[in-house]
C-alpha cells in the first residue's frame, strides 16, 4: 500500500501579507470614494441673504475642474476649469454666483426662495481623481424686526400703568416680552394671537420714570428684538382725564341745551293760549 502524504498549508510570505493589506486599503478608498460620491448635504438658507454650497472637496486636494449644474446635471450654471472661474449666463442665478478657486464652493448671493433646489457638483483632481455630491438647498422668507404699539399709557396715584402691543409679519412665528434688568415693577403677557402674530404685555410699576422692554421674533435659528422705552409723567395721565372731562361736560351742556328748549316751547304754547283766551272771554265767555 502506497502511503497517504498530507500537504502542509502554504504560509503567506511577509511580501505576500503586504500586497494583501495594500489591496484592503485600496477596497476601503473605493468604498469611501463611492460613498463620498453620493453623498447629499441639507442646507437652509434665507432670502435676502448669502449662502455657501459646500463641493466636498478635501483641502489636501489640488482641483482641476469643478461643475455645477442645476436640473439633472443638464443646466451648468458655474464652473472652474485649470484654475480659471467660469460663470455660465443663466437668468435665475444672473450675478449672483462666486466660486472659490481653492475649495470650489459655491456662493449665492441675494438668495430667493425660488433658489430651492438641488445643486450637483463634480470635481476633478490634477491626478485624475473624480468626486460628485449633491447639496439640496431650501431658502426661508427672513425674519423681519416686530412693530411694538402703544395701548395704554396712564399714570393713577402715583403708579404707570402701560399695554403695548407687539406685531409680526410672517407665518410660525413665536413672540415674547422681556424687561430690562433694572425694571422692579409687576407686568404679565397674553397668549400670543395666531391671527395677527400679536402679544400684549400689560405693565405697572411705582414712580415717574422711563422703563425698557423688548419684545423678541424667533422662527427657526432666527431671532429678531425690538425695544420700546415708555414712561408716566403727570402728563401722561391728561388724555385719560380730558376725555372724561370733555364727555362729562357735553353731555351736560347737551341736557341743559335741551331742557331749556322745552323750556322755551311750553312757554311759547302757553302765552299762545293766553292770547286766543282773552277774545274769547268777552264773547263767550269760554275757552275752546
Amino acid at each position: 500500500m502506497s502511503a497517504i502524504t498530507r500537504e502542509e498549508p502554504r504560509r503567506l510570505t511577509p511580501t505576500n501579507q503586504r500586497a494583501m493589506s495594500l489591496c484592503g486599503v485600496v477596497l476601503l478608498c473605493i468604498v469611501c470614494i463611492r460613498q463620498a460620491s453620493s453623498s447629499e448635504e441639507d442646507i437652509t438658507g434665507y432670502s435676502g441673504q448669502s449662502v455657501v454650497l459646500k463641493s466636498g472637496a478635501d483641502r489636501s486636494w489640488s482641483l482641476s475642474r469643478v461643475q455645477w449644474s442645476i436640473h439633472q446635471n443638464t443646466t451648468f450654471i458655474a464652473g472652474l476649469k485649470n484654475g480659471e472661474v467660469v460663470i455660465y449666463t443663466f437668468w435665475r442665478h444672473e450675478g449672483r454666483l462666486e466660486i472659490n478657486i481653492e475649495t470650489g464652493d459655491l456662493t449665492i448671493r441675494n438668495v430667493t426662495v425660488d433658489d430651492s433646489m438641488t445643486y450637483n457638483v463634480a470635481l476633478v483632481t490634477s491626478d485624475g481623481g473624480r468626486s460628485q455630491s449633491k447639496v439640496r438647498l431650501t431658502v426661508r422668507e427672513s425674519l423681519k424686526t416686530p412693530d411694538i404699539q402703544t395701548t395704554l399709557h396712564s399714570l393713577i396715584d402715583n403708579k404707570c400703568y402701560i399695554a403695548l402691543k407687539c406685531i409680526a409679519s410672517g407665518q410660525n412665528v413665536n413672540l415674547s416680552w422681556t424687561p430690562d434688568d433694572e425694571f422692579d415693577g409687576s407686568y404679565i403677557s397674553g397668549t400670543p394671537n395666531s391671527a395677527d402674530s400679536s402679544l400684549v404685555v400689560f405693565a405697572s410699576f411705582s414712580g415717574n420714570r422711563n422703563i425698557t422692554f423688548n419684545c423678541t421674533a424667533s422662527s427657526g435659528q432666527q431671532t429678531m428684538t425690538r425695544q420700546m422705552t415708555v414712561g408716566c409723567s403727570a402728563s401722561s395721565s391728561f388724555p385719560v382725564v380730558a376725555v372724561v372731562a370733555g364727555s362729562s361736560v357735553f353731555l351736560l351742556i347737551f341736557i341743559s341745551l335741551l331742557l331749556l328748549w322745552r323750556y322755551k316751547k311750553n312757554k311759547g304754547a302757553d302765552a299762545g293760549d293766553e292770547t286766543c283766551a282773552q277774545p274769547l272771554r268777552k264773547k263767550n265767555k269760554t275757552c275752546l
